[in-house]
């Protein structure tokens, strides 16, 4: 533990039991109410923090750190998304995101991608289980939809291997569908991908809302995160929330958030047969997919735990903040000397 406590701003209302816990890693949560900007402004000087937590009032919050100096640290959920919202996270030192859609949609508003990065502590399970019992109208439920989610710009996203691994188990299983559910450069490709297989209307390639998103991953047969990139995490941590079957290729964030066997499975990437032989396991297996989403959705709700959360956030805190000055440096100024006669 730190000799001396560093003050976090913490704009909004902050977790009782999340601020206990960050104590034990040195850090002390100072609420902020999300007032106006002049206040908001006379809060933060009083306090003279490490660093400013922007849970409400996140343009404001950004605002009155650059104003100051401060970093910021800019919490966003799917609930907060919105243009003022990504303006803020433009300006902040940090983002932080429960889930990875809502750092896609950040990334395509312009954030770094460096500065943005997910703490599945942060997402809020019940409510994406909320979301989740609204039924999609995108979705015949007659169908088992095998669903992928994340831009189609560019060759990274693997959704080229999702594609001919989904061709290969198709043919046997006329209700399984695959739906794609993103936008870019690449759809029409995709698309075209599917009709020179002969399978344009069994492949969806559409956007969804962020909205939309939990009800689509608690129906779906399973959820494929086929990325080939590590810079490029799929949004398994918020199919994992609901309770998804996931398989997900075993680069840069899948690894850490799949545990093999128990919440989902890992593929490797550029290899769409060994993707083919695992979704065919797990569409034809509805016992396994539901005991397997079962173990994910409680692993969720183990991370949202305050302690983990505690441990996740002090880790962001302390890539960003700095002991501020004290109120008065005393500057010294020495006092001129007096000249000499020789």
């Amino acid at each position: 533990m730190r000799n001396r406590m560093c003050r976090v701003a913490f704009v909004g209302v902050p977790d009782r039991d999340v601020a206990e816990s960050l104590r034990e890693y040195g850090y002390r949560l100072e609420a902020v109410a999300p007032t106006g900007a002049l206040g908001l402004a006379r809060a933060v000087y009083r306090l003279r923090p490490s660093v400013v937590h922007a849970r409400a009032a996140h343009l404001k919050a950004a605002i009155v750190g650059k104003l100051f100096d401060l970093p910021v640290v800019a919490h966003i959920s799917r609930a907060d998304f919105g243009p003022l919202t990504a303006r803020a996270a433009r300006l902040a030192s940090r983002v932080v995101c429960g889930g990875a859609a809502v750092r896609e949609q950040l990334i395509a508003q312009g954030v770094a991608p460096s500065a943005a990065t997910v703490l599945r502590g942060l997402l809020d399970v019940g409510d994406e289980l909320r979301a989740a019992a609204l039924f999609p109208p995108m979705l015949d439920p007659a169908i088992r939809w095998v669903v992928a989610a994340g831009p189609c710009d560019g060759s990274d996203r693997g959704h080229q291997d999702l594609i001919l691994a989904f061709h290969s188990i198709a043919r046997t299983r006329p209700r399984l569908k695959l739906l794609i559910a993103g936008e870019g450069a690449d759809a029409p490709r995709l698309r075209a991908q599917a009709q020179a297989a002969g399978m344009l209307n069994r492949v969806v390639v559409h956007p969804i809302g962020l909205e939309q998103l939990p009800s689509v991953f608690a129906r779906a047969a399973v959820v494929i995160g086929p990325s080939r990139s590590a810079v490029l995490p799929d949004p398994l941590p918020e199919a994992l929330a609901v309770g998804a079957p996931v398989i997900a290729t075993a680069v840069g964030f899948h690894a850490n958030w799949v545990r093999e066997g128990r919440t989902g499975w890992l593929v490797a990437p550029h290899a769409p047969v060994a993707l083919a032989a695992r979704m065919a396991q797990v569409v034809d297996d509805p016992i396994l997919a539901r005991r397997t989403g079962q173990n994910a959705r409680q692993a969720a709700l183990a991370l949202a735990a305050p302690r983990a959360v505690a441990q996740e956030l002090a880790r962001s805190y302390a890539m960003v903040s700095r002991v501020p000055s004290p109120p008065s440096t005393g500057i010294h100024i020495p006092a001129a000397r007096r000249l000499q006669r020789v």
